[in-house]
């Protein structure tokens, strides 16, 4: 959060545009496809430890979020690490997805292998995995005629989500036949100077929502629709086109500490 650590238990202030006050309700995102980059520019595959819990295949759940405070809807379980190998060489940089991959992303996450089995970050309309779930309840009183509408009490301060997943999906969702998806919205992440040994990955909410207003639209967010004005500026952050769902330069969202 900025130069601050991520809490449940506290709200956090500067937020957007409008400089808001703001506490977390959660804080998940999955990540593929994890490689360290030679000198030379040559990528060696990170083989993540299938731990049963929180890395199957080539993916990985990063949970910040502990069911503490304002998190109560989440897990008290939290993971900040992938854990992998790869062959010695000389690495000097970090690449990997933000995201599911398309084979494990449309299926049916009440049978699916942990931690792809979690409901909260699947949607089930479209029969996908939310890749990244940032929620914020705002405390900005001030702006709430239409909290409401946002699906909240009258008065209640609204919550600002971010959900990011695949969109505009084709086929049967239910019976996980899904073809393709127009926007697939998944990230390419690239740290160009990172240092396994000393580096760790830094993800930030403040920099994410930079440039965006979080009262936006009565609290309703970004829900990775592409003409929702909202996701403009994250969309941005995260390193993707909003209107085509494909990886974009400029990403803020991750940085190597």
């Amino acid at each position: 959060m900025g130069s601050e650590p991520f809490r449940c238990t506290q709200p956090y202030t500067q937020l957007g545009t409008a400089k808001v006050t703001a506490d977390l309700l959660d804080f998940r995102f999955y990540v593929h496809d994890v490689r360290l980059v030679t000198r030379d520019g040559r990528e060696a595959p990170v083989t993540l430890t299938q731990d049963k819990k929180w890395q199957y295949e080539n993916v990985a759940l990063l949970d910040f979020e502990d069911k503490t405070g304002t998190c109560a809807n989440g897990t008290v379980d939290t993971n900040t690490r992938v854990v992998g190998t790869v062959p010695p060489g000389d690495y000097t940089g970090l690449r990997f997805r933000l995201g599911v991959p398309f084979a494990l992303n449309h299926g049916n996450a009440a049978t699916a292998p942990s931690p792809l089995n979690l409901s909260g970050l699947f949607w089930i309309w479209n029969a996908g995995y939310k890749f990244l779930r940032v929620d914020a309840r705002v405390q900005q009183r001030a702006l709430l005629a239409d909290a409401g509408d946002a699906g909240g009490d009258a008065g209640a301060p609204p919550v600002f989500p971010v959900h990011i997943g695949s969109t505009g999906c084709q086929g049967d969702a239910q019976d996980g036949g899904v073809t393709d998806c127009s926007r697939r919205n998944v990230a390419d992440i690239e740290l160009a100077s990172f240092d396994v040994t000393k580096n760790k990955v830094v993800v930030d909410y403040a920099a994410l929502v930079a440039g965006t207003e979080l009262t936006a639209g009565g609290g309703m967010g970004c829900m990775s629709s592409p003409e929702d004005a909202t996701c403009k500026e994250i969309f941005a952050h995260l390193g993707l086109d909003l209107a085509s769902g494909k990886p974009a330069a400029g990403q803020a969202f991750f940085r190597a500490e």
